[in-house]
């Protein structure tokens, strides 16, 4: 029987895409022992559209707050204190900020409520006290709720004293939808990055950019990132209300954690920590390790050991050449944390951007060198003003691996830096300030 010329078309076609079709499958196959996530993610738009969807459109928390305003009047301003998901886990050092500042605005006669925007809050009532309290360092914490306005659950009751404090650009876009219903249409933002940087140019850095032109009062962790983020031309940055607004702050670097170590410590090699935290971008984890790996072939570094921080198990151990490893140090809690900075020399830890990132600041204050990178406002004599112990150099390979090469150089002769710093070394010195000011705003707020 002859073949028809369109069915010997068509049979050439499916032949020619058979290949392709091999290598597709193959490639997702392989995808199952190295990243079963984007597996699970490519099946999803058969398995699952609408979720399917949602990735590609690529809007980070795009879920709308559940609540519910009524207005009858309440007798004191509210202050809620909005996260995507308030967790034990997640209590990091953005967040732990976030909760010494808020357990301090409740000292001072504002009720505040943590509020879950995204998922159900998991925090157990009398850990987040005792948490708070570890925090505070001094006093019993106030009693603080915990709250959800998650769509899971039933709606998040508002009144018209209700006021907000967003933690992160994605809680300020789920304000959009809330404010227009409340009194009081302005909210306090507490900027600890310029979180725009955090994606490509995308959908999220537009809706990130987009919070700044928004109506709000600005809390700033360090001058250095108020310095750019207030010269800034995007929304109402630049805007003089905005500064005469902002409320700005210096982190404290707890003096009880972060302190030299004894001199009575047993001899052991000397150290060098990687803050390693791959998924963290702006840590420049590559070209840390490639600058790591150019070091540790200068005669500096003979006999030292090398141990990466900041990750729970995603930085396996890796060669480094000439003989060493950068070796993976255990997870450890924040008094366990301390330890391991007293226990080293020098800490690398890059940061393209306007924050200095605390474990610079903390290793500094434990006396070793801590090797950073510069960024616009974040300069050389900006960082050098905060501790002599912070060797500040521009984000490349080689400048780093320079850097490197010199502090160790310094520790080998001998060098061991002071805990001098400018930072304050306690947060009631660091937050008090800031808590003071936001109770007094909020309640000049309710009363216009």
């Amino acid at each position: 029987m002859p073949v028809l010329p369109w069915r010997s078309a068509l049979m050439t076609n499916n032949l020619k895409r058979f290949p392709c079709l091999i290598k597709k499958v193959s490639r997702n196959v392989s995808l199952l022992r190295s990243d079963p996530e984007r597996l699970a993610k490519n099946v999803m738009q058969f398995t699952n559209p609408a979720l399917f969807e949602q990735r590609l459109t690529d809007v980070l928390h795009a879920t709308p707050m559940h609540v519910q305003y009524s207005p009858a009047p309440a007798g004191t301003p509210r202050l809620n204190v909005l996260d995507t998901a308030w967790s034990v886990m997640g209590m990091t050092g953005g967040p732990n900020t976030v909760i010494n500042l808020a357990f301090r605005i409740a000292r001072r006669g504002v009720p505040v409520r943590l509020v879950s925007t995204v998922e159900a809050a998991t925090i157990e009532p009398k850990w987040l006290h005792r948490h708070a309290e570890s925090l505070l360092g001094r006093g019993e914490a106030p009693n603080i709720q915990v709250a959800s306005a998650a769509q899971a659950g039933p709606p998040l009751q508002l009144g018209p004293r209700d006021i907000f404090l967003a933690t992160h650009w994605t809680t300020a876009q789920q304000l959009k939808a809330v404010l227009p219903k409340m009194p009081l249409r302005q909210f306090f933002y507490m900027l600890q990055e310029f979180e725009p940087g955090f994606y490509p140019w995308s959908s999220n850095f537009a809706l990130a950019i987009e919070t700044y032109g928004m109506d709000y009062w600005p809390i700033i962790n360090q001058a250095t990132l108020a310095d750019y983020l207030l010269t800034q031309p995007l929304g109402r940055l630049n805007d003089p209300v905005m500064r005469d607004r902002a409320t700005i702050f210096e982190p404290a670097v707890d003096a009880a954690l972060f302190h030299p170590g004894a001199g009575t410590a047993p001899p052991r090699p000397q150290r060098l920590l990687f803050y390693a935290r791959p998924t963290n971008t702006r840590n420049l984890f590559g070209m840390g390790l490639m600058a790591l790996r150019r070091a540790a072939a200068d005669p500096a570094f003979a006999g030292w050991e090398f141990l990466s921080i900041g990750s729970r198990g995603s930085v396996p151990d890796l060669p480094l050449g000439h003989g060493h490893v950068l070796r993976r140090a255990p997870w450890m809690d924040y008094a366990g944390y301390g330890d391991v900075l007293r226990g080293a020399d020098v800490l690398l830890c890059p940061m393209l951007s306007p924050h200095t990132s605390y474990p610079v600041l903390e290793m500094a204050a434990c006396g070793g060198l801590s090797v950073t990178t510069t960024f616009a406002t974040k300069t050389r004599e900006a960082l050098a003003a905060r501790s002599e112990n912070i060797v500040a150099v521009e984000p490349t390979t080689e400048a780093m691996a320079h850097g490197l090469i010199e502090s160790a150089s310094r520790i080998n002769s001998g060098h061991r830096g002071s805990a001098a710093s400018i930072l304050p070394r306690d947060w009631d010195t660091a937050l008090d300030p800031v808590a003071d000011r936001v109770a007094l705003i909020c309640r000049q707020l309710v009363k216009t």
